[in-house]
């Protein structure tokens, strides 16, 4: 064979080489050495290292001090486990109207920050992910069983507890050892001393925000027997019916001691004193006004405090649409790790989800306020599905709890008004 044709037969034999081989690559094999080989073999796969995972999207809804804190938090976490995340502030009357369009147009983010008592309304609705599957299944038992039981549905857990905030009834200690009430008010009778005190010292008895319909169902209910729109409605053996009689006879002589604030009454005071003996609030308020004093007290005396039904709470969502629920998890893992619930609770006052912390703060309080002993956030017959339908009903009968707080009606009217309204 000719020279010629013989260079003409390696070129070609060359040629079908470098097409027939997808390896071979003309850059040398320190390009090749970069690359990942994973997806060369399976090139319809999607494969993306840690270093190319897309920020994770976290939507809340909270106060612009609460963000921000919030957000130094978010990232820190999301520096530590080697994530981006991009963290979304929505208005929290919006919130929901908010969430509610992007589900619909699929575009709601990895993370949500959800109220606890919504997280079954979206899990029925297939946007949520059951986190028992996850890495996060561990951190759900080290969270108070009450607050997970609301993020409970159909036998899986959809949402991590984040955090909390209970609604108190506080009084002062000076108030009730003048009207000779040991301990927080629990009779007629009691209340009838305290009404008396209070006439005699020319001023309201007790502040209440008109606006906060939880915090005003939940005091109404502390009375005996309940008197929030929910406990009314419960009411129907013969029995019951006379105890109704005596809670409508003990709100009439409350209401003319009854201040109504449009603005929670720790933190609408001047100099963060309260104007009456008696109030409701959440603890955080009452834990901040405190911290804004500069360790001079809020109040003058000691001052018992009492938790109610109602609590705020909120949980740690991963939604359906996210392609990054690993790393979802990783993070909301991170938020709730010990140090960073510390440092969420020194900023917001709110509590962490954590069992022991419930147990240590409530201990804490004690110590500084002189609670009633042996305090527990929640009721003693606290049932999370139960407490999501008071929610609803009280919600439902708002105008008519602001009206006999208000004194526009009386309180056999409020009562009436309830049970002629109702249908299941």
């Amino acid at each position: 064979m000719k020279r010629r044709h013989q260079v003409v037969l390696f070129a070609v034999l060359l040629l079908s080489l470098t097409i027939l081989s997808p390896s071979f690559d003309f850059r040398g094999s320190q390009h090749n050495e970069g690359r990942n080989q994973e997806k060369d073999t399976y090139p319809g796969t999607s494969f993306r290292s840690e270093d190319t995972h897309a920020p994770l999207n976290i939507v809340v809804a909270m106060s612009k001090k609460e963000f921000a804190a919030f957000q130094k938090l978010a990232k820190e976490v999301a520096a530590s486990r080697y994530i981006e995340v991009n963290v979304r502030n929505v208005k929290p009357e919006e919130f929901k109207d908010v969430l509610d369009e992007e589900f619909s147009l699929g575009d709601n983010g990895d993370i949500i920050l959800l109220d606890s008592e919504q997280v079954q309304y979206y899990a029925r609705k297939g946007y949520l992910v059951p986190l028992n599957g996850t890495t996060l299944s561990k951190s759900l038992g080290d969270t108070a069983a009450e607050l997970r039981g609301m993020t409970e549905w159909n036998g899986y857990q959809w949402g991590l507890p984040f955090d909390f905030d209970p609604y108190v009834f506080a009084a002062s200690a000076s108030l009730l050892n003048k009207a000779g009430v040991q301990g927080l008010p629990q009779t007629r009778h009691q209340w009838s001393k305290l009404i008396k005190t209070s006439q005699t010292e020319g001023t309201p008895l007790i502040a209440i925000n008109i606006d906060d319909i939880y915090g005003a169902g939940a005091w109404m209910n502390y009375l005996t027997p309940g008197m929030g729109p929910d406990q009314i409605l419960n009411i129907s053996s013969s029995s019951r019916i006379i105890e109704l009689q005596e809670g409508i006879s003990l709100l009439n002589e409350l209401r003319p001691q009854i201040m109504t604030l449009s603005a929670d009454p720790v933190l609408s005071a001047s100099d963060y004193k309260v104007k009456t003996p008696m109030f409701v609030s959440t603890l955080s308020r009452i834990l901040q006004a405190d911290e804004t004093a500069e360790g001079q007290g809020t109040f003058k005396s000691p001052l018992p405090l009492q938790s109610l039904q109602a609590v705020e709470a909120r949980s740690l969502v991963i939604t359906s649409g996210s392609v990054e629920v690993d790393a979802a998890s990783r993070w909301i893992e991170g938020m709730t790790a010990a140090a960073v619930q510390r440092n969420w609770h020194k900023q917001t006052k709110r509590l962490p989800a954590g069992k022991q912390w419930n147990e240590q703060e409530a201990k804490n309080v004690d110590g500084h306020y002189g609670t009633v002993q042996n305090q527990s956030w929640f009721s003693k017959n606290f049932s999370p599905l139960q407490w999501a339908e008071s929610r609803v009903i009280i919600l439902r009968f708002k105008k008519q709890v602001h009206h006999v707080l208000t004194g526009e009606i009386n309180a056999a009217q409020y009562v009436s008004s309830i049970q002629k309204a109702y249908t299941p």
